[in-house]
């Protein structure tokens, strides 16, 4: 299991891969959320471990390495932050992860996000209206249209692909930065559903005798839908164990 991610206790930090700097910030971001909940982007500091390389001619490449760490390093702001949580726990209500006022997003932000939007689905011949919402924390765009089937591909895949350029984008040279959701015909909702039945599914079975549970590979903010689902349910205990893109939950029984 990560060493970051243990089940019995919360580190405040996270460690994150990807071709470049930028990605493997994105990465530890969505792996030190798993542990917090929902961030604002001044709430965390980045160190970079290794800023990768290309190698000669594809040979001797390496990833590049960032840790996400949430600032404020006393332990005391550590602790109010993860306050009745394990490392896979988070709050109900994770629009209440953070107080802090939020600049509403920029207009350069949102037309960067939109002219994007656009162009994916156009690229894959789609016709689709798009609605924009700042949300405090976070934006959320929707799509709207007939048979948005491709640009939101299997199990959301390319939403969530486009999604990942989006966060990396849309806001570069700007300093307020939020969270970009995007969606379409409603499928992170629908997709929520289905991910809450599954979860309750494995968690049927670890409580019937299975010694424990272990869940397809999903996406860090699917996850996140599964762990706080079970959060609450007595005798259940969630994990993540894996390497992206192939980390999964693990749902075993809980100890105490």
């Amino acid at each position: 299991m990560d060493q970051n991610q243990k089940r019995n206790s919360v580190e405040m930090k996270a460690e994150g891969e990807g071709k470049n700097i930028e990605e493997a910030e994105i990465d530890a971001l969505e792996k030190l959320e798993e542990i917090t909940g929902a961030l604002l982007p001044d709430q965390v500091e980045y160190t970079v471990i290794s800023g990768g390389s290309k190698g000669f001619l594809g040979m001797g490449s390496a990833v590049a390495r960032v840790e996400a760490r949430l600032k404020g390093s006393g332990e005391e702001e550590a602790e109010t932050k993860a306050a009745g949580t394990s490392e896979d726990s988070y709050p109900e209500d994770e629009s209440a992860a953070s107080a802090a006022p939020s600049t509403p997003i920029s207009p350069e932000a949102e037309a960067r996000l939109r002219e994007l939007l656009e162009k994916v689905a156009a690229s894959l011949d789609l016709e689709a209206s798009i609605n924009i919402r700042d949300r405090g924390d976070e934006v959320v765009a929707d799509l709207v249209g007939d048979d948005l089937g491709l640009f939101i591909g299997r199990h959301g895949s390319t939403l969530d692909a486009v999604q990942y350029l989006a966060n990396i984008l849309v806001f570069r040279g700007i300093e307020d930065r939020k969270r970009i959701i995007i969606d379409a015909e409603d499928y992170r909702d629908r997709r929520e559903e289905v991910l809450r039945s599954l979860a309750d599914r494995a968690a049927g079975e670890v409580m019937k005798g299975k010694l424990e549970y272990e869940m397809k590979p999903m996406s860090a903010a699917e996850r996140r839908i599964v762990h706080i689902h079970l959060q609450e349910r007595d005798g259940i205990e969630t994990g993540s164990d894996g390497r992206e893109p192939f980390r999964r939950v693990i749902i075993t029984r809980s100890k105490g």
